[in-house]
């Protein structure tokens, strides 16, 4: 098994596992990242990046795995972290450094004030 490290936002490196996506996962919590090879075959691109309390039950089905196949997604990437405040930690992180294409844009504060002058009013939804 290889693996991956990222440099997130912060200047962090998060070590992450590589697996095939047929794989058994554990029921662990942690930090998963759908991801296709990086250019010219080196490293990885990290299409899709979330958390979760159990990574057996996520990934059995994952509804966004068939988009990130279309994308290029030839593995999953796994940072095991048993604490939550941890697991958030090191997917905002990583979003905010790497800016995966499947998680949509990082609101900033540069942006939600760009926003504001423009008379957009931001809703948040949990």
């Amino acid at each position: 098994m290889s693996e991956a490290i990222f440099r997130g936002f912060s200047g962090r490196l998060h070590r992450f596992k590589v697996h095939r996506p047929n794989a058994e996962f554990e029921n662990a919590p942690g930090v998963y990242c759908f991801a296709r090879p990086g250019p010219a075959g080196r490293g990885w691109t990290p299409l899709f990046i979330s958390r979760t309390g159990n990574l057996e039950k996520r990934l059995a089905a994952h509804e966004q795995w068939p988009e990130a196949q279309l994308l290029g997604a030839t593995h999953i990437l796994i940072h095991e972290s048993d604490e939550r405040d941890a697991r958030e930690y090191v997917e905002s992180d990583l979003c905010q450094a790497l800016k995966p294409v499947m998680n949509g844009p990082v609101l900033d504060a540069e942006l939600t004030e760009a926003a504001a002058e423009a008379g957009v009013r931001l809703v948040w939804a949990a």
